[in-house]
């Protein structure tokens, strides 16, 4: 029997009413797995602000964001079918699509990418940490396959996604081999790489899947790093690391937990520079000082010791 108008309030709302009462956050991550690691303390501060609001994030790497509590779904940009009917049309959304790169103080480096991307969003900043978030069994069976017969030092010399070196981003390799052997005597030395990066000789290879690499990390002592996704994990996990610094800035892009080493060098020619003057895939002609004799060694030893 049809309900009489008095008793329509008691009606449960359609399904398609209560997808419009769905409140969405949606952030944009456009750029590799550090930037991603780093966007997790913009979600931190997005949460903060809209507790009411589901976090969605689009990215390219949506397993970084796997087990992180504060989000309700990380889609991969292969996977956007339906997004518009899910997430767009019709429903109370708000989105943060921005690019914290393209912004004064990030090109000016006067403060860090988080700070400056959680303004973007209208949000507090909540400090520059972020947050990775794992299953126990994850971390069991990566402990497992690392025997820790003797101290393990992590070293990650080289990073991007070409597996050219970059003199701008990193270690040369003539110093990074210099450092292995250094500490070869005393230390089991684990290089994170993939397999078409340079492999340095007395080393052993370290070749994971990002969780289970950032994992690993829990399993060393000592680590010397780049500019590149482990020192964003470095700073997550709260395992202080010397990170080698040439190209970008710490004070952008690293952490105040790990010992940043910079070095002077002389420029060669930024003619063709625009925001940044260094390209980070290592144009030879902007470099004058070989990069073997400004990188110091001893200022990593030291910083290890």
């Amino acid at each position: 029997m049809a309900l009489g108008r008095k008793n329509r309030g008691m009606e449960k709302p359609a399904k398609n009413d209560l997808k419009k009462m769905e409140k969405y956050a949606i952030l944009q991550v456009e750029g590799g797995l550090g930037k991603n690691v780093m966007a997790t303390a913009v979600v931190r501060s997005i949460a903060d602000a809209h507790p009411e609001r589901r976090i969605v994030v689009v990215t390219a790497y949506p397993d970084i964001w796997d087990c992180n509590p504060r989000i309700y779904r990380a889609i991969s940009y292969s996977e956007m079918s339906y997004f518009h009917q899910d997430y767009v049309q019709g429903k109370d959304s708000i989105f943060f699509l921005h690019d914290p790169y393209r912004q004064t103080d990030y090109i000016n480096r006067t403060k860090h990418l988080t700070e400056t991307w959680c303004e973007l969003c209208g949000v507090e900043w909540s400090g520059e940490k972020p947050e990775l978030y794992f299953t126990r069994l994850e971390s069991e069976f990566v402990e497992s396959i690392i025997s820790k017969d003797r101290p393990i030092l992590l070293m990650h010399p080289f990073g991007g996604f070409s597996g050219k070196y970059s003199w701008a981003r990193d270690l040369h390799p003539k110093v990074a081999q210099d450092l292995a052997d250094h500490f070869s005597s005393e230390y089991r030395v684990l290089q994170a790489r993939r397999e078409d990066q340079i492999l340095l000789e007395r080393v052993e290879t370290l070749t994971m899947n990002p969780r289970q690499l950032a994992l690993a990390m829990l399993q060393s002592d000592k680590r010397i790093l780049i500019d590149s996704y482990l020192q964003h994990v470095s700073a997550a996990l709260g395992l202080k690391s010397t990170v080698v610094w040439i190209g970008n800035s710490p004070k952008t892009l690293g952490y105040q937990t790990n010992d940043n080493i910079c070095f002077e060098f002389e420029r060669g020619s930024i003619r063709n520079s625009a925001y940044e003057p260094f390209d980070i895939l290592g144009n030879p002609i902007q470099v004058a000082t070989p990069p073997d004799i400004f990188i110091e060694k001893k200022k990593i030893i030291d910083s290890l010791s």
